[in-house]
């Protein structure tokens, strides 16, 4: 075969070898892109327990502010909201969408990579060097001979591609996926975090709302108390310490009566505020708060905690991440070996004349010796190891105690309710009879007052002992993994 055969031939297969590479380079890139694509639109409407009602409309969720507007929402449709609005939870979404990315980073070590290029030089003088040759008559004459162009193009395209690594790419793209896991359980843990904080300010605002509504109630029994009083003092029945009494009674549930409207408002923004709407927004909860709770067992409860808390997730992908950093690390001990392919083509070169410029280089690389660089970094990621898995071992452990607090708290709340439900019937039943002995003028105003004050503390306490177990059921949902 003659040399420029030879050189052709190995012009043809470099091509056709860059072609492969390129459409194997244009194919993973596809592949890969995929899951980011996933990646970057996260579902923020999972599913919550509270039911898969619609979420209100945009109007609501983003209300005029000077309109001060008002929002019907039942807890699911709140949860959307949130979910929609939170910029806790969008940030940690954000993560995800960086740690996708990563993905795809540290995967294209697996592949060739396809470079061109072109470049293009412009000199003012081409050189030449002079030649004499023998001219007319015999007598020897100057000429030039140029040997280079004033304009210069040249043309190349690598393919280079490593064949080993001694593990350093694999480690790097079990380190970004470990960063997935991780960042994903992250979000997990925060869309728990959304649900959780939602569902304890709806139901703390039911509860401020209904207590505000028992105060006003009681404001209108003392006044209707007082004007039994002024009419029985006017008759001549009742002394003028009985009115001045119940003066007293009423100043004070006004009193009360302004502080539940105010923490009414207060708890209204703070809803509001997760989210993430208009401070001034009017929110009104639907939901009721006596409706049925589940029942739950301490082994069950601790067991969905291991299994399903996101945190531990997130821990244990800290372990695996750990893991494939000592990997990483122990590539430095193995050689490399890389292939490149490069082909160019400058023109002109010679008078015109296009020189091409086909290589191929095939390297070994080994460390054989850093200073100790090696094994020290060996020796910090087999301990972030064992760091990790201790934090992991901890972790568990303050999820288990967390979980078995949240049981006995519900089961708590759930004996709450009922001695509650009992003490209002009683102070309600002591409250009616009171009103009956001083209307007919056989009960003091003292014995009045005070059963007021008792059926608005019992009527109080009822409601509060039922919205705490609604938050202490979140809770334990939320200690479970369940959320």
């Amino acid at each position: 075969m003659k040399g420029q055969d030879y050189v052709n031939v190995r012009r043809l297969v470099a091509a056709a070898v860059i072609a492969a590479a390129a459409l194997l380079i244009a194919g993973f890139a596809r592949a890969e892109a995929a899951p980011a694509e996933i990646a970057t639109a996260p579902d923020m409407t999972r599913p919550t327990p509270a039911g898969t009602s619609p979420a209100p409309s945009a109007t609501a969720a983003a209300p005029n502010a000077s309109a001060a507007p008002q929002m019907k929402l039942t807890l699911a449709d709140a949860l959307q909201i949130a979910q929609a609005n939170n910029l806790s939870y969008q940030a940690a979404a954000q993560d995800v969408q960086a740690a996708a990315a990563r993905v795809i980073q540290a995967g294209a070590g697996r592949v060739p990579a396809l470079s061109a290029g072109y470049s293009y030089v412009h000199t003012q003088n081409a050189a030449f060097f002079i030649f004499q040759s023998p001219g007319p008559g015999g007598k020897l004459v100057s000429k030039k001979l140029f040997f280079s162009a004033t304009d210069l193009n040249n043309v190349n395209a690598t393919l280079s591609y490593a064949i080993f690594s001694g593990g350093a790419v694999q480690a790097a793209v079990g380190r970004a996926a470990a960063g997935l896991s991780s960042a994903e359980s992250s979000l997990d843990a925060e869309h728990a975090n959304v649900i959780r904080d939602v569902t304890n300010a709806y139901f703390a605002l039911i509860e401020s709302r209904q207590s505000a509504v028992i105060a006003h109630q009681t404001v209108s029994v003392a006044q209707e108390n007082l004007g039994i009083a002024s009419d029985g003092y006017k008759a001549g029945t009742l002394d003028k310490a009985d009115v001045l009494r119940e003066q007293v009674v009423l100043s004070n549930a006004q009193v009360r009566e302004i502080q539940a409207d105010a923490s009414a408002a207060l708890d209204n923004a703070t809803l509001a505020n997760l989210l993430n709407v208009d401070l001034n927004s009017i929110i009104e909860p639907t939901e009721s708060l006596g409706a049925a709770t589940p029942t739950f067992t301490l082994d069950g409860v601790t067991a969905e905690a291991q299994s399903r808390r996101p945190e531990l997730g997130a821990a244990r992908a800290a372990v695996a991440l750990a893991d494939e950093s000592v990997k990483a690390a122990r590539a430095g001990t193995l050689p490399s070996i890389g292939l490149e392919i490069s082909d160019a083509s400058s023109k002109p070169n010679f008078e015109n004349v296009p020189q091409p410029q086909l290589s191929e280089t095939l390297a070994v690389t080994w460390k054989l010796f850093d200073g100790g660089l090696t094994h020290g970094k060996v020796a910090e990621a087999a301990a972030d190891v064992a760091k990790a898995k201790i934090n992991l071992k901890q972790l568990g452990n303050s999820v288990d105690l967390e979980a078995r607090q949240a049981y006995f708290n519900y089961s708590a709340a759930q004996a709450e309710v009922g001695a509650a439900k009992s003490a209002q019937d009683s102070a309600d039943e002591s409250l009616r009879v009171s009103q009956l002995r001083f209307r007919s003028g056989v009960g003091t105003s003292l014995e009045l007052s005070d059963a007021l004050l008792a059926d608005e503390q019992a009527q109080t306490q009822y409601v509060s002992a039922q919205a705490d177990l609604r938050i202490a059921l979140t809770a334990l949902q939320r200690a479970a993994g369940l959320l």
